[in-house]
């Protein structure tokens, strides 16, 4: 990854937010807050399904090897991808995804949907996307309508899916049709944190104070 994050990070856009130095999730709501105070209300809130278990092996490579040109280096790539799968009894090499959990996966993912990123940006339309998850903010219904078309055929013709029950589109400054992102909710000119990331964060504090309290139990033993 150290080799090969700085080719492609000069490339990406800056309305790409998700695992790349200096940016977070902050500064992704951040722009989504911009965006929709400028007017750009109609958002389309969009859904890649089962994004890293589906990113095509071939095509991904295609893009890699527009920037990288050393053979070594484009051999490791498709050996991390190619890593054998395991369930069970049951071994398999896959054509498709990346491997979860991994270091480079992230960057891999970043690099498949720089495209996608470019085709939107140079259609004039305001895109914010962290990783897989992404919205695209416009000033009216039929702009938007028009970018969940753009986005649509792009994901057809690269071997994504959108999902159907999770993309949609709406005017978030209309009650009941907001939208989530990145553990929030935009909805009527307000946004606030989705119950389920509040659910989330209690139960990761009661692990923590949990686990502290075993510690303070263990260290009076000792």
């Amino acid at each position: 990854k150290i080799v090969i994050e700085p080719i492609f990070e000069k490339e990406f856009l800056p309305m790409s937010y998700g695992f790349r130095p200096g940016r977070g999730c902050k500064d992704a709501l951040r722009e989504v807050d911009g965006h929709i105070k400028a007017g750009n209300t109609f958002v389309v809130d969009a859904d890649l399904k089962s994004y890293f278990d589906t990113i095509p092996h071939d095509r991904l490579m295609e893009q890699v090897e527009q920037r990288i040109s050393d053979g070594e280096l484009l051999n490791v790539i498709r050996l991390f991808l190619q890593q054998e799968v395991m369930d069970g009894l049951e071994r398999w090499t896959p054509t498709g995804g990346t491997p979860q959990g991994a270091v480079l996966s992230p960057l891999l993912a970043n690099i498949y949907l720089h495209p996608l990123d470019k085709l939107v940006t140079d259609a004039g339309m305001k895109m914010v996307r962290y990783a897989d998850d992404f919205v695209i903010l416009c000033e009216n219904r039929t702009r938007a309508e028009d970018a969940l078309r753009l986005v649509r055929e792009w994901t057809e013709g690269n071997g994504l899916t959108l999902h159907p029950d999770k993309t949609h589109l709406g005017d978030c400054s209309q009650s009941g049709q907001g939208f989530e992102f990145l553990g929030y909710r935009f909805e009527a000119g307000r946004r606030w944190i989705r119950r389920k990331s509040i659910k989330a964060l209690r139960e990761k504090v009661g692990a923590a104070r949990d686990k502290l309290r075993l510690i303070c139990a263990i260290n009076k033993l000792l």
